[in-house]
Parts: structure tokens; sequence; C-alpha cells
């Protein structure tokens, strides 16, 4: 539906235009038949693993941690931003989401490198008790990244990627990797409210996008092989195989 200026009037916009509409015909006994509102919710926009990390890799240190927290967890930016210092475990690498817009809360823990990037972050930020910025500023920084990732790069397409489709992107890898292709899980990672939720989502994930990874090899029996495996598996390194004496390591681009 729209307006009289040909703008697209939103749900709830609709929604109290209607009840407004029916307490008025209630309040002067005019007959009136309440419509009801079918809302179909937007398609997920998932953007691709390279675009996501060319443009965060343009990113300033502060903003490249806050972007892969993003990537990882499906955070929305305002969780974020009301995440207080006390909801941070910096020794573990865990952080406690209170969730909006009626998702659920949870604590998640990050990959060791993010988890290092967090340390060093909150070191600068030591006596704030709400360390992240606003959702404001972080759209503002992630357009101008985008920008300039574009221009380097080359690339027009990047300024087509919204901050909020980071959280899209999460749970695209999500339910790709960790989730197995689970709707159950990819849905508790979500934290949505409902399966039906997460049946919709999941059907725009293109499961034919291949998956990019760098990959090393650890020679098995050698003096130094249980250092090289400790120092893999903190840098966020996961083991898929072994063959011949050696187990291959891969962690996603």
């Amino acid at each position: 539906m729209k307006g009289e200026h040909g703008k697209t009037l939103s749900k709830g916009y609709i929604k109290r235009y209607i009840d407004t509409y029916d307490i008025f015909c209630e309040a002067n006994q005019i007959p009136y038949d309440k419509p009801k509102i079918r809302y179909q919710p937007p398609i997920p926009i998932i953007p691709t693993t390279e675009n996501v990390n060319e443009i965060i890799n343009s990113a300033s240190l502060k903003y490249t941690c806050l972007f892969k927290i993003m990537t990882e967890t499906a955070v929305e930016p305002a969780e974020l931003h009301r995440t207080a210092i006390t909801q941070i475990d910096k020794e573990q690498g865990t952080i406690s989401i209170i969730g909006i817009k009626g998702h659920a809360n949870r604590i998640f823990k990050l990959k060791p490198q993010t988890a290092n990037m967090l340390r060093n972050y909150l070191s600068k930020h030591p006596n704030e008790e709400y360390p992240f910025p606003n959702p404001k500023t972080m759209g503002e920084n992630w357009r101008a990244t985008r920008t300039k990732a574009s221009r380097k790069l080359s690339k027009p397409e990047l300024k087509t990627v919204l901050l909020k489709n980071l959280r899209n992107y999460a749970g695209a890898i999500f339910y790709k990797t960790t989730g197995k292709h689970d709707p159950i899980a990819t849905m508790r990672f979500m934290r949505h409210k409902c399966l039906e939720t997460t049946l919709y989502y999941i059907r725009t994930i293109n499961l034919d996008e291949p998956e990019e990874y760098t990959t090393k090899a650890i020679q098995l029996g050698t003096p130094e092989t249980l250092k090289q495996i400790m120092e893999l598996s903190d840098a966020g390194y996961e083991k898929f195989t072994e063959a011949d004496g050696y187990q291959y390591f891969r962690i996603r681009k």
C-alpha cells in the first residue's frame, strides 16, 4: 500500500491507521468490518563471503572487531550497543547478548582471533560501562568503509551491502557449516521466536555458493606437532581430515 506521495506505507503505520479508524467507528456506532493484515516478511538479502570480507578488510581495527562479531553471532547493531561490559567474559571469549525485536537472549563464544580483537578493543575502552558505539555511528562507519572498498577494488556492487545484512550472512554461514542444514539449530542461533521465520529465511540461502578456505597441514609425530596444532586452534582453524601422517586444518577466508 502506498501513501499520497507514492511512498510505501509500513505495516505498523497501516495497523495503527486501521486500529484508530476501528475505535472511531465503534465510538460513533458506525458499522465497520475491520480488515485483517497478512504480513509478508521481506526477502532476506545475504551477501557473499567475498563481498563481506572485502569490506571488513578495509575497516579500521576498531570496526573490524565489531563487524567480525556481527558476522559470527548474527547480533543486531542495537543489541551490540546495549551490551554492557559485565556481559563480556574476556577470559573465555564469550559475549552475552540480550535480544531485541523479540529475539531470544544468548551467550556466544567467539572464535579465538575475534576474541583477541575484542580484548584489544576493550583495553582501549577501560572505563566504559557500554563500550560499543550506537547503531547510527556503526552504520555511518560501515557505509564509509564499503564506499572506500568499492572505490579501491572497482566493485560498485559492494555499495549495496547493508550493515543489517551481516545478520543474514551470519545465519547463512551457520546453517551451511556448524548448523549442518538443521533449521532448529539455525533458529536457536538466529534467536528467532518461531521456526516459521527461520524456514522462510533459509529458503533464500544459496547452498551452491562455494566456500573458500585457507588450509594448513601439520605433520604428525614431530616435536613441534602439538604446539603447531594448538597454534592453529587458537587462530580459529578447524581440523577437517587426516591422511598419510598429516592432519589438515582450515579456516574460512
